[in-house]
Formats: C-alpha cells, sequence, structure tokens
C-alpha cells in the first residue's frame, strides 16, 4: 500500500504540472473548472465543544445584511451573497480564486439542539454559529439572527 504522504505529493505534482500546461497553452493561468456565476461553497468546519455544536463559516468580505442563518428539521442554512466591489471594469484574469454571487450551505445537525438558544456572530470575516443542546419539548425551526 502506498505511503498517504506519497499520495498527497503525487496529486500536488500532477496539480502543478496541470497548471503549467494551462500557462504553456494559453500564456497565462487558467482556472480549471472555475464557474464565475451561480452559487459558490463557502468553507466550513463543524465541530462538537462542551454543551455546544459550533458551525465556523468563512465568509471574507460578506456583509453581515447579506447573510441568512436559519434553522428547520434539523438542517442548519447558510446562504447570502458576496458582492463584487473591487472598481475595476474591463478585467482579464491572469489567476481568478475569489468566488462572488450567491452562496450557500446546508450543515445537518443532530436532534437535540435547543434552537431558541442558537447564536451566530460575524467576526472576522467568520460566521461563528452555536448551538446548545436542548431539552426534548423545545420547538423544532427559527430564523437567527447575526450579531
Amino acid at each position: 500500500m502506498d505511503n498517504p504522504t506519497n499520495l498527497f505529493n503525487d496529486i500536488k505534482r500532477t496539480q502543478k504540472e496541470m497548471e503549467h500546461l494551462f500557462q504553456h497553452v494559453f500564456g497565462h493561468a487558467h482556472p480549471l473548472l472555475r464557474v464565475p456565476q451561480g452559487r459558490w461553497r463557502p468553507n466550513v468546519d463543524v465541530f462538537e465543544c462542551g454543551e455546544n455544536i459550533v458551525v465556523l463559516v468563512e465568509l471574507a468580505g460578506v456583509e453581515r445584511e447579506d447573510i441568512s442563518v436559519t434553522f428547520e428539521d434539523g438542517k442548519l442554512h447558510i446562504g447570502g451573497i458576496r458582492k463584487d466591489i473591487v472598481p475595476y471594469k474591463g478585467r482579464k484574469y491572469c489567476q481568478m480564486e475569489i468566488s462572488y454571487n450567491e452562496f450557500e450551505r446546508v450543515v445537518y445537525l443532530p436532534n437535540d439542539v435547543d434552537v431558541e438558544r442558537i447564536t451566530a456572530k460575524l467576526n472576522n470575516g467568520f460566521v461563528i454559529i452555536e448551538a446548545p443542546k436542548r431539552n426534548p419539548e423545545k420547538p423544532d425551526g427559527c430564523q437567527i439572527k447575526i450579531r
């Protein structure tokens, strides 16, 4: 069986070879499989810490009023829009990695979440959502305000 480190290095080497190929063919770096329009998926971490389920969503450049967080039927919905605020018109990209437009993520949480005590805050480009465990008689859905 191959060493996982060697496999990772092989994948990185193949990626670099593909980037060089695109640079050679097109004369500049070309984003592979890049769809500049449509929904994108921000990075999300979900972990348990003490009595909370914590969801960390990476949303650099997204304004608080452009983010929506809801919880319903065991699913946390995080959505919104990152607007392109850079004033440069007629851009010709050499490399494009930042996604704009609408985004959406759905995170499944355990049934024992206290819906009325879920909190969300925006801090340095991250939305931090804390979902405390609940008593079984609490309701199953609500809108969550971002602080």
